[in-house]
Order: C-alpha cells, then sequence, then structure tokens
C-alpha cells in the first residue's frame, strides 16, 4: 500500500446525492470518509448571490449543514469498509459525555469503523450562538482525558476539572467487540500538538503547510508521546489537503483565481499569507477559520478584500493540478512522516461544471495510491 486516502463529504443537501457519493468513494477504495461539524458555513449570506459565486446557482443557500453524527449515521449503514469520521468536531458545544457516547454509537453502527476527530473549535460555531470561547484549548484538553475516561471505566465515574465535572456520572455504553473508536486530533499550535501526542491515535491538521513543516510539527507530538510513556508505533499522522483538480496545470491555475478560492484566502492564517510574500488584511496574528466570523463581517468590505487577494496566496493554500500531480504531492507528505491523507475538493466550488471530472479524478488517486 502506498498511501490510504481519504475523502471530505460536504454535509449538505441532497441526502441522497451526499449518501451516494459516499458508497461510491467507498467502493472505489477510499480508506476514510469524512464530514465537517458545523453550525455556520464560511461566506457571509450577503454576498453569497450568483452573479459573484459558480457554485450559489446550485447552492442556494450555504448555511445549509446537516448534523454530522446523524449523517454519519445514515454513511455507516451504506458504506462497508471505509472508516468514518469527524472533521471536526469540538467540545464547547458538545459535552464530552455526548461525544463518548455518539463515538461509541457510531462506532457500533459501522462495526468498528468509526474516528473521532475533534479540536479546540471555532468562534463562528461558538460565540453567534452565545458560547464562549474562552479557554478553548484547556477545553480540549478536558474532554480528551474525560472521553478516555469515559471508555475505560465500568462503573460511575467522579471527576472534576475546570470546564467539566463528574459527580458519579457513567458511560454504560461499551466499546464494539472489544474496540473503541480512534481520536485523531486537529492540533496546530504547539500545545495542541502536545496534546495529539499525549492523548490521541492520529493527528489531522487542517492548515496548510509544507512537507518540512510537516516534519517538526510531527516531531513535537512525537515527543510529547514519548514524554507520556506512550508508544508512537500505531499513531497515524494525518493531513488534509485542499485540492483543486484539472485536465492540466495550466487549466488548474485558470480555476485558481475564482471568487469561491478569493474568499477561502481571507480564511487562511497570516502565517500562509506570508509564505506567499503578503501580509494578511486581518493582520500577522490571525488565525484563519479559527477566528473567522461570516455573520460579524461588513459584506462590502469582504467584497473589496477579495478583490485584492494576491493570486500567490491562492496558489499557495490550494494544492492544485491532475490527479497525478497531487497523488505525488501526497507522496512528497508520506516521505516526511503522514501515514493518511485527506483530500478535501474545492473544484466543484469554483467551478461546478467541473465537479464530474474532479470527482473521477478522485476516485482515480484513490485507486493510484492504495
Amino acid at each position: 500500500m502506498k498511501l490510504p486516502v481519504g475523502i471530505q463529504i460536504l454535509g449538505r443537501p441532497p441526502a441522497g446525492l451526499t449518501l451516494g457519493l459516499a458508497r461510491m468513494f467507498d467502493l472505489a477504495g477510499a480508506h476514510s470518509l469524512w464530514v465537517i461539524d458545523h453550525w455556520m458555513g464560511l461566506a457571509p449570506l450577503g454576498i453569497w448571490t450568483p452573479e459573484r459565486f459558480a457554485a450559489a446557482k446550485l447552492i442556494r443557500n450555504p448555511e445549509e449543514q446537516f448534523d454530522p453524527f446523524a449523517l454519519l449515521g445514515a454513511m455507516a449503514r451504506s458504506t462497508r469498509r471505509a472508516r468514518l469520521g469527524t472533521a471536526v468536531t469540538e467540545s464547547i458545544r458538545r459535552h464530552p459525555v455526548q461525544l463518548a457516547q455518539a463515538s461509541l454509537t457510531l462506532h457500533h453502527l459501522s462495526k468498528g469503523r468509526f474516528i473521532l476527530g475533534i479540536g479546540a473549535g471555532e468562534r463562528e460555531n461558538v460565540e453567534p450562538y452565545g458560547l464562549s470561547f474562552k479557554g478553548q484549548a484547556s477545553r480540549l484538553e478536558e474532554a480528551l482525558y474525560l472521553i478516555r475516561l469515559l471508555w475505560r471505566s465500568e462503573g460511575y465515574v467522579s471527576w472534576e476539572g475546570k470546564y467539566f465535572r463528574l459527580d458519579d456520572g457513567v458511560m454504560g455504553l461499551g466499546g464494539y467487540r472489544g474496540s473503541f473508536p480512534k481520536i485523531w486530533v486537529a492540533a496546530h499550535g504547539p500545545r495542541t500538538l502536545r496534546m495529539a501526542g499525549r492523548y490521541g491515535d492520529g493527528w489531522l491538521p487542517t492548515h496548510q503547510m509544507e512537507p518540512e513543516e510537516y516534519a517538526e510539527e510531527l516531531r513535537v507530538i512525537r515527543d510529547a508521546a514519548e514524554e507520556s510513556g506512550r508508544s508512537f508505533r500505531r499513531f497515524i499522522p494525518s493531513y488534509e489537503m485542499r485540492v483543486l483538480l484539472a485536465d492540466s496545470h495550466d487549466e488548474a491555475h485558470r480555476l485558481l483565481d475564482s471568487a469561491a478560492l478569493r474568499l477561502g484566502a481571507l480564511i487562511i492564517p497570516a502565517a500562509v499569507w506570508r509564505k506567499a510574500g503578503a501580509s494578511h488584511p486581518f493582520g500577522e496574528d490571525y488565525r484563519g477559520v479559527v477566528d473567522w466570523i461570516p455573520s460579524k463581517v461588513d459584506p462590502e468590505h469582504v467584497l473589496k478584500l477579495m478583490d485584492e487577494v494576491p493570486f500567490d496566496v491562492i496558489h499557495t493554500f490550494v494544492d492544485h493540478g491532475t490527479w497525478q500531480q497531487l497523488a505525488a504531492r501526497a507522496l512528497s507528505y508520506k516521505a516526511v512522516g503522514l501515514r493518511h491523507v485527506v483530500m478535501a475538493n474545492v473544484t466543484p466550488l469554483v467551478d461546478p461544471r467541473a465537479a464530474p471530472a474532479s470527482i473521477r479524478g478522485l476516485v482515480r488517486l484513490v485507486r493510484a495510491l492504495r
């Protein structure tokens, strides 16, 4: 096997199409299928029009989001081999006990195929709904500890942290045939990278990074695991690649210059802009999607900033080209420790007419790397 490939599935209506894509990629040999956990989309409603965004002709409401756990339950019945996971959830909207039970339920429904992808969260899914984003990293660490505590405890559990407390609570649902879901942590900063090493079975970063950066961050995780006395042999370092597929590299370059990716460029960290020799308009400390709240921005200001996005920034944060070139790109990360790549296909958002060809390209990529 060269490299296991996972596919991100958009969790939105129509349900039949979503489940059909999941079945197709499962039959094609994808090793995992992932669903995001969002209450809110990424595009401000005031700018999402067919005149600006090609995908708006088909996706009239960008805020339509299926609950990931319910959707993954349906996918568990419609697929047979691929692992199923959240990419990713968090413990601000969902209590660790809820996450522990939902994960175990999906592990049973999928016959042992569920992966709990979890991170520290994003402001857009928290603050507009009256929840606090303070202490998000500490909350994640408590949740990681508490979920495992519940899974391995057979009786009542008492435990107290800063954010969560159990007073003779219980999680009676056991594992599926003695196995429990794997936990993959969406870590990006030094603290959460160490958490991935101490508590995780895998790492699922979603921010763009080059192979040498990937190797350095993976080293932090490995060191934390070893300091905690954990074996790193079965740990799965993964990576979410944002991909645009085309028949040629030149065609991919043409597609890159789109409203969807100009907006996307505003929702990536300032560190990625610096790689392209540019300064992020939201400041040098901007953390990208973590800090982005589309319902709180001025639509007209966003449109102005989109027009000013340097092409080099888009070129940097989206992996693009033919399926063969993207396969080679994925293998460059394998050379520094990657063991599972997840493809997030942005092509349909850029040009819906290219969606069928991009899906065929992904299938060929999956089969080539299998």
